[in-house]
C-alpha cells in the first residue's frame, strides 16, 4: 500500500507542477512593432502584469512586462491592451466593506482584457474583484462604477452608478439597464448588443460547461483490522476484499487557468462484508467472525488537469473523504452482535486519464484509527479502480 501510495503521490506531483503550454499570439512593443510569438496561456484568473514569451518553438522562453508590451492576444481572440487608468477599487468580503461612499480612484497601468468590441469597447480588470471598463476605439478607457459601503447605522449599501452609465451609452430600446449586474455575464452581453446595432447577440458557447456530472462505477479492495477488549475480538486482522461501489459526482471547474482545476463532491454507497476466521488448539478450534455493513462515503476535494488535446487528458485528484457506516453486524461463529453506525476519516489520492466522456482513475485512501463502544484501533486501507461517465 505504501508503494501505491507514493508511486500516486509522484504522479500527482507530477500532474501539478505541470504548466500550460506556450500558444500561437502576437504582441505589439513599446515602439509600436507587431509580431508573431508564441506566448504562455495561463487563462489567468487576475489580470498578468509580465508574460513568458518565446520566438519560435525552439527559441529560449524570456518575460516581458507592462513596459515592453503594448497589447498582446492570441488565436482564440482574447486580447490584452495597456492602458493607464483610474481604477476605484471595493470589496466584497463583508469584514473588509468600510464606511467611505466615495470611489476614490487611483491611477495605474495595467493590462486590460477586452471582452467586447464595436463601437464601444468592454474591458475588465480583476484583482481582489473583477472592475470593468469602456472606450470608443483610440479613446482611453474610463470604469463602469459599482462599491459598496457602510451607512452610519451599519447598514450595507451598493451604489450601482454603472446602471446610470449603460442606460447613457448604450440606450437600446427596450433594455432594462436598472437589473444589469456588475458581472461579465451581463455587461458582456449588452455591449455585444450594442455592437451588433442593438440587436441581441448569442453567447458564442465555446467556453465548456463550468459543472459536469459523472455516474460512478469502482472496485475496490478493502482491508480492516481492529482490537477490542473482548478477548476473542483481540487483534483482528481481515484480509483484503473486493467490493464494488457506486455513486455520482459533483464537478465545478475553476473559471481561469484554461479550467484545469475543479471541486468535485462524490457520494457513494457500498456494502461491505469480511470474515477472519481464527484456529485454536483446544475445541472448537476455529472460530470464524463476521463482518457486515453498509457505507455511504463522500470525498470532497480539488482536482487538477492537464489537457493534452480536447478529448485527451490526465488529472490528479486530492480530496478529504467522510465515511459514515449505518448499522451493521459482527457474527462470532454465527451469533451475531448489532454495530451501532459510526464515521471515519480519511485523505484520498487519485491519478487518472480522460477520454471524451470516459474517465479512469486510480484512488487510495488509507483511514485513520477510530473507535466505538467494543472496538478500538479501527482502520479501513482501500486502494481501487474508479470508472465515471460523464451525462453532463
Amino acid at each position: 500500500m505504501k508503494k501505491i501510495y507514493f508511486l500516486c503521490l509522484l504522479a500527482a506531483t507530477q500532474l501539478a507542477i505541470a504548466q500550460i503550454k506556450f500558444e500561437n499570439a502576437y504582441l505589439i512593443d513599446q515602439t509600436g512593432n507587431k509580431k508573431d510569438v508564441l506566448i504562455r496561456n495561463g487563462d489567468w484568473l487576475e489580470n498578468p502584469v509580465i508574460i513568458q514569451v518565446k520566438d519560435s518553438e525552439a527559441s529560449k522562453e524570456y518575460s516581458l512586462g507592462l513596459n515592453e508590451v503594448q497589447e498582446f492576444g492570441f488565436q482564440d481572440d482574447t486580447v490584452f491592451r495597456r492602458f493607464t487608468v483610474d481604477i476605484s477599487n471595493y470589496e466584497k468580503d463583508l469584514g473588509k466593506i468600510d464606511q467611505n461612499p466615495d470611489f476614490s480612484p487611483q491611477k495605474q497601468t495595467v493590462f486590460l482584457k477586452q471582452l467586447s468590441e464595436g463601437k464601444l469597447n468592454l474591458y475588465s480588470y480583476y484583482k481582489g474583484t473583477p472592475k470593468y471598463f469602456y472606450a470608443a476605439p483610440g479613446e482611453q478607457p474610463k470604469q463602469l462604477l459599482y462599491r459598496r459601503y457602510y451607512n452610519d447605522k451599519n447598514d450595507l449599501q451598493t451604489v450601482n452608478t454603472y446602471r446610470e452609465q449603460l442606460a447613457s451609452l448604450l440606450n437600446c430600446s427596450g433594455t432594462n439597464y436598472n437589473t444589469a449586474q456588475y458581472s461579465t455575464t451581463s455587461l458582456k452581453q449588452l455591449f455585444d448588443t450594442y455592437n451588433n446595432d442593438c440587436n441581441k447577440v448569442e453567447s458564442s458557447g465555446t467556453r465548456k460547461s463550468r459543472f459536469a456530472v459523472n455516474v460512478v462505477a469502482e472496485a475496490h479492495m478493502l482491508k480492516t483490522s481492529f482490537n477490542s477488549p473482548i478477548y476473542y475480538l483481540d487483534n483482528i486482522s481481515m484480509e483484503s476484499q473486493l467490493v464494488p461501489k457506486f455513486g455520482i459526482e459533483l464537478e465545478y471547474f475553476l473559471p481561469f487557468n484554461k479550467q484545469s482545476f475543479s471541486i468535485i463532491a462524490a457520494p457513494k454507497y457500498y456494502q461491505y462484508k469480511n470474515e477472519f476466521v481464527r484456529v485454536y488448539d483446544v475445541a472448537p478450534h476455529t472460530q470464524t467472525i463476521q463482518l457486515s455493513t453498509s457505507t455511504l462515503e463522500i470525498p470532497l476535494g480539488f482536482r487538477y488537469y492537464n489537457y493534452f488535446n480536447n478529448s485527451n487528458s490526465m488529472f490528479a485528484t486530492l480530496a478529504y473523504q467522510i465515511k459514515t457506516d449505518f448499522e451493521g453486524s459482527l457474527g462470532v461463529n454465527s451469533q451475531e452482535r448489532e454495530l451501532q453506525s459510526g464515521s471515519a476519516t480519511s485523505f484520498l489520492l487519485g491519478v487518472g486519464y480522460r477520454y471524451k466522456r470516459l474517465m479512469g482513475e486510480l484512488v487510495y485512501a488509507p483511514f485513520r484509527s477510530s473507535s466505538t463502544t467494543y472496538f478500538t484501533d479501527i482502520k479501513t486501507s482501500d486502494v481501487g479502480l474508479s470508472l465515471k461517465y460523464n451525462i453532463f
